[in-house]
């Protein structure tokens, strides 16, 4: 089975496993902290999204996307002050990250101020994000030079994939494509997916991979393929207008070769589409979904 039916089965099996993230007719599931352990993915606001894997030495490897931002451009959820608080201090459920990453440097996706007091209260941190932003980083009142050892700036031109790179056990590939708009808007932000592998105890992966803001058109992927056909992402975290496309499920199942997606960036107000379709989508602070194994 292919297209549809295949990731909304896959989204069907995660809501029962799970009950948080909001089914397809948009009601909202059980509260999540009835999650049972294993890799997950848990929202933040906006495109925020934590993601926790099963390692092979049964320990826990930890990843932040996109958690930290200075605008809601009047539509989009605000981070409140003592959750900035608790993501930037590493206070529990943020407690041991291992890595934030950034997908651009926009401001409802971007933070100088708070991703670099993450980085001063938390040593063992890693940040990788576009060249971009790391130059907006470096020109703030309070960058250090000791940062430098933990961050990886990351500058590739549409289309292009950085060479696979290793962040605290994690395999990592990083491909840039255009940022929704494009060529009209924003065509020259540097927009970064990350899709970021784990390798549990049984030989399986648990693979994300986090698209920032990108356009869907397929067209933009046709460079990638080599690199998107080669290892299948269990759960592809997007911008809610790809569901918008009556081509979505091809673009998550063929195009970007993964078993299943959910929807963030989503506006406090929910779009009718998304409370009124099949797809599963993040809008609120704990919602929590399964990562699916793969090969």
């Amino acid at each position: 089975m292919t297209g549809k039916g295949i990731i909304t089965l896959a989204l069907c099996g995660m809501l029962a496993a799970c009950g948080a993230a909001h089914s397809g007719n948009g009601e909202e599931q059980a509260d999540p902290a009835s999650a049972q352990a294993g890799s997950q993915a848990t929202s933040i606001l906006n495109a925020g999204v934590m993601t926790a894997h099963e390692t092979a030495d049964d320990e826990r490897a930890k990843f932040l996307f996109d958690p930290l931002y200075d605008d809601h451009f009047g539509s989009l959820a605000q981070l409140k002050p003592d959750l900035i608080d608790q993501i930037i201090s590493g206070a529990a459920p943020y407690d041991g990250v291992d890595a934030v990453f950034v997908s651009h440097a926009h401001g409802d996706h971007f933070s100088v101020s708070q991703l670099t007091a993450m980085l001063a209260a938390q040593e063992q941190l890693t940040l990788v994000i576009p060249e971009q932003g790391l130059e907006q980083m470096r020109e703030g009142p309070d960058w250090r030079a000791e940062f430098e050892t933990r961050v990886r700036g990351i500058s590739l031109e549409n289309g292009e994939a950085s060479e696979p790179f290793v962040v605290a056990g994690a395999s990592v590939d990083a491909f840039r494509s255009p940022h929704s708009g494009w060529p009209d808007r924003h065509a020259s932000v540097h927009n970064i997916t990350y899709r970021v592998s784990i390798i549990d105890n049984v030989g399986t992966a648990s693979r994300v991979m986090h698209l920032g803001d990108a356009d869907p058109d397929p067209v933009h992927y046709e460079a990638l393929q080599t690199l998107l056909q080669a290892q299948r992402t269990g759960l592809a975290i997007v911008p809610f207008w790809f569901t918008g496309r009556e081509d979505v499920s091809q673009i998550i199942d063929r195009t970007l070769n993964a078993e299943a997606m959910v929807a963030v960036h989503v506006p406090v107000r929910v779009p009718e589409r998304l409370k009124e379709g099949e797809w599963t989508y993040f809008s609120k602070v704990g919602e929590v979904l399964e990562i699916p194994t793969t090969e």
